[in-house]
């Protein structure tokens, strides 16, 4: 195999690499999107439930639904969580490296390549918190544990607020 054809493969495996990337990136925010979609619901349901006082009967255990329903977003959300930032996330870093890869072996036939590089070096994002410092990957969980606990605060708000009985206004 001459130079020249070396390069075309080259450069073909870096544009497969390139649509594996966009299609990791893409799926990133699709779940992102619809992680949010699903705590929307779930907090909405809860309210509801929490406005009507509805109350659930599971395994003889009566149990306020908001509570309930927000328990359900807990696991919903950590699943999201999962399959974003464990599974998805993973396998675009994994595209990201394997296109620098290829990008220092074009750069023997062109110097200038070097796209996927330059993007990981211009990307990074350091949060400074006093003396720590937080990466751009690990800052992709914060939104995450956020919601969770945020989740968890009100499911025992509600739990809490269930039992205090509030006579109706007339």
């Amino acid at each position: 195999m001459n130079e020249e054809e070396r390069l075309k493969g080259y450069v073909e495996l870096w544009k497969q690499t390139i649509a594996v990337q966009q299609h990791f990136n893409d799926i990133g925010w699709r779940i992102r999107q619809l992680a949010l979609t699903a705590l929307t619901f779930a907090l909405g349901a809860a309210a509801v439930a929490a406005k009507d006082r509805v109350t659930v009967s599971i395994f003889g255990v009566g149990l306020q639904l908001s509570s309930t329903l927000l328990a359900f977003g807990l696991i919903l959300w950590l699943s999201f969580y999962f399959v974003d930032q464990v599974w998805y996330h993973c396998l675009l870093i994994g595209s990201v490296r394997h296109g620098e890869a290829l990008e220092e072996s074009i750069r023997e036939f062109l110097p200038e390549a070097g796209l996927t590089g330059s993007i990981s070096k211009a990307s990074p994002y350091t949060l400074k918190i006093g003396r720590g410092k937080l990466s751009r990957v690990w800052l992709i969980a914060p939104r995450y544990r956020w919601m969770l606990m945020a989740l968890i605060v009100v499911a025992l708000f509600m739990a809490a607020a269930s039992q205090i009985h509030v006579p109706a206004f007339s």
